[in-house]
This record gives structure tokens, sequence and C-alpha cells, in this order.
């Protein structure tokens, strides 16, 4: 695929992820108008983040990424039908073990709330963890079937499915608002079976959409078939680094559920990590999942020059979006909390607002090196090498939970000084800054080893072409980008803060549009070539170049 082309493909994921997660905005800001930042809205999110793990881990995660190079492969290579016989040899298998484990996950939970009676503040957790588990057999099905039409070069409707899942919550909360109101413990249960038939739903119409590209799945328990037997072997370390990363992911949200004072610690960690990957998901996730399936070609091709080339365009773009997002969500993030989530009954009031704003602020700091870690791990993933990222993921994992402990119980300086209250820590907001800090270690670790890795072997002359001009490159978007934020925070100050709906619509998202334009403005003048790049000049000039050579 070549540059342009990338670029093309990744804005048409971006445009559908887009629409998701404005969807996605709607639907937390829903669940936090309908629920409140409080316990059952707190019990609800740590019941979700089980089936969002095994998504991460069995379908987005060591499967897919193992899958993925075996059955772009096998298509090249063999054809069509050997493709899909493969397919279905690791879809049966997948269906049947998440089977056995979403059986053993229910048993589980309605014994531990038998145990814990009901009257446990923990009841209504273990209840909704049962309702929610059979997602995630759906959800991992959904994301396999996902990777291969990824694989076939169908990116469009992957990237549609989260729109069905958004749907589905604010359905259900409208149904719950109007129908059933009085939100509470038996309300929320309705949310969570939105969720379940959200699955379901993605899973027919991708099944739907691969039978007419051709690829034909079925019942197939092969067991020994090789492809199936290839992926194991490599989904083996990756799934024991996502493993260990996913568990991670969890623990800190229980740090934030049982070790941070205050109501609703997890929804406000929830709500500014959904903002911050607002633009992650936008930009930087579309542009890893284009990728990759060129990435696999290129290195089994071993077009060194290729492969270099478009991971160097890649993150070129992450920083030409990023870094400017980045620094509009730290410029920004009170008034944009406050313009989405604050109620005019002031359920979600100043206290909340700050704390949500402080976690959004500590994670824009990592949204960069979060989207170049994920292409830099499928750059791995494409040449094989799937225990390097997993030995980084391990070191990593140790110092986030270190960094957990040791910053949840720092001292917040901006509300000591700037706002004059002390005593205060940064709880949830630590949560998110060691997510920053650790992301950024991460990426340069993993810089270092692919580096070293192309100039040990024979594209060390590659390598070198295609990320010599980075560093200038990235200098000028970040220049722009800083002049941006800046910027955006003087429009926001200038523009008082009253609890009225319509000033602070105004006061969160004024300053997003004039800091669009401001960001044009400072790439001219730095100047930054991304912009015309990335509006399609260049590709209209080579297509423009490519026609004259063949009249001639």
């Amino acid at each position: 695929m070549p540059a342009d082309r990338l670029i093309r493909s990744a804005r048409g994921v971006g445009g559908l992820t887009l629409v998701s997660r404005v969807l996605g905005l709607a639907r937390d800001w829903g669940l936090v108008r309908v629920f409140g930042a409080g316990r059952v809205l707190d019990a609800f999110l740590l019941a979700f983040t089980i089936p969002n793990l095994f998504r991460r881990l069995f379908g987005e995660g060591a499967l897919t990424s193992a899958f993925l190079p075996v059955f772009v492969e096998l298509r090249e290579r063999e054809g069509a039908d050997p493709a899909s016989r493969f397919a279905s040899a690791v879809l049966t298998a997948l269906g049947l073990f998440l089977a056995a484990v979403t059986a053993a996950g229910i048993l589980a939970c309605w014994a531990a709330w038998s145990v814990a009676g009901a009257d446990s503040p923990h009841a209504l957790t273990l209840r909704l963890a049962a309702v929610m588990l059979p997602f995630l057999v759906f959800i991992c099905v959904s994301a396999l079937c996902a990777a291969m039409l990824q694989g076939v070069r169908r990116f469009l409707l992957p990237a549609g499915m989260p729109v069905l899942l958004n749907l589905a919550f604010i359905a259900a909360l409208l149904y719950v608002h109007l129908a059933a109101p009085g939100a509470g413990e038996r309300t929320i249960f309705y949310v969570a079976g939105a969720v379940v038939a959200a699955g379901v739903v993605q899973v027919l119409v991708q099944a739907a959409a691969l039978r007419g590209a051709g690829v034909r799945l079925g019942w197939r328990a092969d067991w020994a078939h090789p492809g199936l037997l290839r992926v194991l072997r490599a989904m083996g370390p990756t799934a024991l680094g996502l493993a260990v990363f996913q568990v991670n992911v969890l623990v800190d949200r229980l740090i934030a559920y049982v070790l941070i004072p205050g109501d609703g610690p997890l929804t406000h960690l929830y709500l500014g990590n959904r903002l911050m990957q607002l633009p992650l998901g936008l930009f930087g996730i579309a542009l890893a999942t284009t990728a990759f399936p060129d990435l696999v070609s290129h290195t089994v091709r071993e077009e060194w020059s290729a492969l270099y080339g478009k991971v160097a365009t890649g993150l070129r773009y992450l920083a030409f979006l990023l870094l400017p997002a980045a620094a509009g969500l730290m410029a920004l993030s009170e008034p944009l909390v406050r313009a989405l989530f604050q109620n005019p009954d002031l359920a979600f009031d100043d206290p909340d607002v700050y704390r949500t704003a402080a976690v959004l602020a500590c994670y824009a700091p990592g949204l960069l090196f979060i989207a170049v870690q994920q292409l830099l791990t499928r750059l791995f993933y494409a040449r094989g090498d799937y225990r390097t990222p997993v030995r980084i993921t391990l070191y990593m994992v140790g110092l986030n939970l270190v960094l957990n402990l040791l910053l949840i119980h720092a001292p917040d300086l901006y509300r000591s000084w700037a706002r004059g209250e002390p005593g205060w820590t940064l709880g949830e907001a630590g949560l998110a800054l060691s997510t920053s800090l650790v992301a950024m270690i991460t990426v340069g670790v993993m810089w270092r080893r692919l580096r070293r890795a192309a100039h040990a072997g024979k594209a060390r002359a590659a390598w070198d072409r295609a990320f010599g001009a980075l560093p200038g490159s990235v200098g000028r978007i970040a220049a722009a980008a800083a002049a941006t934020g800046v910027f955006a925070y003087l429009v926001a100050r200038s523009i008082p803060a009253e609890p009225e709906l319509w000033v602070r619509l105004e006061r969160g998202l004024v300053p997003v549009v004039l800091g669009l334009l401001a960001y044009g403005v400072a790439c001219l003048i730095v100047p930054v070539p991304e912009l015309g790049e990335f509006m399609g000049r260049r590709g209209k000039n080579k297509d423009n170049t490519k026609t004259k050579n063949r009249e001639r």
C-alpha cells in the first residue's frame, strides 16, 4: 500500500472512529447523567473491565497479532480457500475456549456473591460481572472477524463496530431515563443486557461481510492444523505479556476503587481515559491498524526500504495529529470536562470536574507515545519477533505498579499552589501520570531494540534513510503544537466560567475550533510540510506525475 493510500485508509477508519468516539462521549454523558459519579457506576465500570480485558487479550491483542500475519501469508501464497480453512480452525478453537471461560466465570461470580451476601458492597459488581461475561465470547469472536476483514484490506466495517456498541448503550440509557425512571441497582442491568446484545450483532454483521469477501467460515475442529499451531506458538509469549499488562490495567482500577478516598474515583479515571482515547482511536489506532497488513507483506518480501519508509510516514503523521491534540487536552482539560459532563443539578459537581480534568491532563503527555507504542509493537510482530515486546512489557508493568503506588500519594502541586488548596494528593490522576511516563519509557526502549536489530542485519541503510529526517520533522511539529496549546489556553481563560449550559459549551468548544485554525497557521509559519501532505496535495502531485509519465 503506497503512503498516500495508507493515509487515505487511515482517514477512512479515522472518520468512522470519530463517529464512534462522538457516540462514546454521548454514551459516557448519559451514564453520568443517569447514574451520577458514585457506587453504582463504579460497580458497572469495574464489571465491564473484565470482558474488555479478554477482548484486548484474545480479541485485539495476542490472538489477532499472531493470527493476522499467518492469514495474510496463506492468502498471498496459497489462496483464499486454505486461508478460510485456517480461519475456521482458529475461530472454532477460540469459541470453545471462551465459552468454557465464560461458564466458569459466571459460576465463580455467583459463588462469590453467595458467600459475600446480598448486602456486601461488592455484591452489585459481582452480579453485573456475571451478566456481562457472555459479552467476552462475542466481542473476542467479533475482533477475530475484524482481523480477517483487515487481512483482505476491508478496514471500514471493523472500524464501525464500536458504533453498534455505543448505540446499544445509548438505547438502554434512553429506556432507563424514559421508561424505567429511578436509576439505581435495578436499572443498571438494562445497560448490562444491552452490552451483551451488541456483541451478538457485531458478530453477525461481520460474518456476513466475510462471506461477501470470499472468506468462508464454518465449524472446523482441526486441532492439528499447521496454521493453528503456528498461531498458538506465536501468541504464547505475546499472551503472557498482554495478560500481565491487562492484569495491570485491572490492578489500576482496583487501586482507584479501593485505595483512593472519595466518591467515584474509578468514574473520574474512566472519563479522563475516554477523552484521551478520542484522538488516540481517531488517529493512532486507526493508522496502526491500517498499516499492519502491509508491514507483514513488506517483511515477508524483505522490502526493507518500503517497510521502514511506511513506519516513518506513520510516525510523522502520528506526531502531526497527536501532538496538537495532547497540547489541547492539557490546556483545555477543565473546560472540556465541564462542558461535557457537568449536570445542571450538579450531580457531577465542581470537585468531580476537577478530578476528571486532572486525570485528563496527566494522560495527555503520553498520548503520542501510547500511539507510537502501538505502531512499533506491530512492527515487532510483522518481523516475527513476539518475545521482545513481551520482555519490555514485563519490565514496564512492574515499573507502572511502583509508580502507581507512589504517585497516588504524591502532592497535587497545581491544586496546592495555583488554587491555594493545600493537602491534596494526585489520587487517580497519579495513575494517569504513571501511564504516560511508562509509555514514554517503553517507546524509548522499543526504538533502541528495533534500531539495533536493523543495524545488525541487512536493513541498516534502509533504516537510516527512512528515519534520518524524523527528529527535525517532529521538532517542527512540536513547536507548532506548543504554540497552539498556549493560544487555546488563553482563549479559554478569556471566556468567563459560568454554570449555564451555553456558556460551558462556549468555553469548552470555541477554543477547540480556534485552536485548530491556529494550528494550521502555525504549521504554515514554522513550516510543517505534513500539513500539505495530509490535506492530499502531495498525493495529487504524485498522481499527476504518474499520469504524465504514462502519457510519455
